[in-house]
């Protein structure tokens, strides 16, 4: 007979290895589960994993699932994306995060420490348009945070999660402000909110959590093909952010055509200042392709301040589908995610006297009050546009003037084209009212040149 949680470290090790290769269905046949019961239930894949594999109850016990060896179990998905690469399908939420007490013990000593620090993961393939009890488990691996080559990172992502509601600043964490533990929201929306403890301002809901990025890295690393991923931290103890440290100080204040000369680079290419910062950073590769980086979802990006303090470069994100955009709502959009969890290294490059000088780099995530507020409005405005086929608000000479939200409207971003011509179109889910087109030109977010330049007020 089971004994559910009060399995030990090998005999969990061991049922772990025996499901690989199996479906949900499989694992039912086996406990000869009737069919009755099959039908009736419900819950999601690692619910009912956890109750027919291990035998445990769905329980939110404050405790590791299994006791005494203290081990948490998550089962988690993984996807086949472009060119057969793989993918987390979503981050791996962890416990939720209580303000109340949390902030009041060490990294070693804390809830989280207690819950998480050993991770009996299984991994399933998510295959679109299959049903859940088909789909097979395909690896196991048991995640030791205290051997894990992660920890002094995710020890800091603890630490900076803690100094906010410390602060009295619970109100203000953003899944960006980390690396790889983060702390995302946990909640039916914005209105799932808790009291912190030093401040009065309620504070959203939220859980400690690995990011999708870095649950990808460890997909690939424990499935996938990892070998031909450069690090950035090679024969080094310091933890990223010291390391980046070190960059800014060694090369802070030298010109382009210093630093040209120190890296033996010739060459007239726009992107100059990308193999600039590759070669600061001493990658043979991409700078967002390294391990570091994909973990924790950090777009490297040059920035450009001229003498006038104009600033010419824009963040702009992929063409979006119309139809995706109208099967979302804001609180799981692909927008709301990306910009909860991007977090973006600005290498800023300012001139002076003709020349670029390397100033800075500057470490930013969008404020979770943007989030909520500007962003939010636009996304809703594009939505109800998409949704009720009122995307052309009239013609003139020829050229279509449209109700998506432009720069003038709205502080922080703005929807224009993104397509390489009028041509270059996505199917609509409501043909246009005004036009009857069932395709429309693409089009894509972005943040506003302005609000760009509000991030950089220091340097100009």
């Amino acid at each position: 007979m089971k004994k559910g949680r009060l399995y030990d470290r090998q005999e969990i090790e061991l049922i772990a290895k025996s499901a690989i290769g199996k479906s949900l269905n499989d694992i039912l046949n086996e406990e000869l589960v009737t069919i009755e019961d099959k039908e009736a239930n419900k819950g999601g894949f690692g619910q009912l994993i956890e109750k027919y594999l291990f035998g445990m109850d769905n329980n939110s016990d404050s405790e590791p699932d299994f006791m005494p060896a203290g081990i948490e179990l998550k089962v988690t998905p993984y996807k086949r994306i472009k060119k057969n690469e793989l993918s987390a399908k979503e981050r791996l939420v962890l416990n939720i995060i209580d303000y109340e007490t949390e902030y009041k013990n060490e990294f070693r000593s804390s809830h989280f420490w207690y819950k998480n620090n050993k991770i009996q993961l299984l991994w399933y393939l998510w295959e679109a348009g299959k049903d859940k009890k088909d789909l097979k488990i395909t690896h196991e691996k048991l995640l030791e945070l205290a051997k894990n080559e992660d920890l002094k990172q995710i020890e800091e992502d603890w630490n900076l999660i803690i100094k906010k509601i410390r602060d009295g600043k619970a109100h203000e964490i953003s899944e960006a402000d980390t690396m790889y533990l983060g702390a995302c929201s946990k909640g039916a929306n914005a209105l799932s909110t808790r009291k912190q403890p030093f401040s009065d301002i309620p504070a959203m809901q939220r859980a400690f959590c690995f990011k999708n990025s870095y649950m990808t890295q460890l997909v690939r690393k424990y499935i996938g093909n990892y070998s031909d991923v450069e690090k950035v931290l090679k024969n080094t103890t310091d933890s990223f952010n010291e390391f980046v440290n070190g960059v800014i100080t060694k090369y802070k204040g030298k010109t382009q055509k210093e630093l040209m000369k120190e890296f033996g680079i010739e060459s007239t290419a726009k992107s100059i200042n990308s193999m600039l910062i590759n070669r600061m950073f001493n990658v043979k590769s991409e700078l967002d392709k390294t391990d570091e980086f994909q973990k924790a979802n950090i777009v490297p990006k040059t920035i450009r301040i001229e003498e006038n303090g104009r600033i010419k470069e824009c963040i702009s994100f992929p063409a979006f589908e119309f139809t995706d955009i109208v099967e979302q709502d804001w609180e799981t959009s692909d927008l709301k995610e990306q910009f909860e969890t991007t977090k973006y290294m600005f290498f800023i490059f300012k001139c002076e006297n003709g020349e670029y000088v390397f100033k800075d780099i500057k470490i930013w995530n969008m404020p979770e009050m943007d989030i909520q507020t500007w962003v939010m409005d636009m996304w809703k405005k594009t939505y109800n546009t998409i949704k009720t086929g009122n995307i052309v608000r009239y013609i003139k000479d020829g050229k279509r003037k449209t109700n998506f939200v432009g720069s003038s409207e709205n502080r922080v971003c703005h929807v224009r084209p993104h397509g390489r011509d009028s041509k270059d179109t996505f199917k609509l889910p409501v043909a246009d009212k005004l036009t009857g087109a069932t395709e429309y030109t693409k089009h894509c977010f972005w943040i506003n040149n302005s609000y760009i330049k509000e991030i950089f007020n220091e340097y100009l």
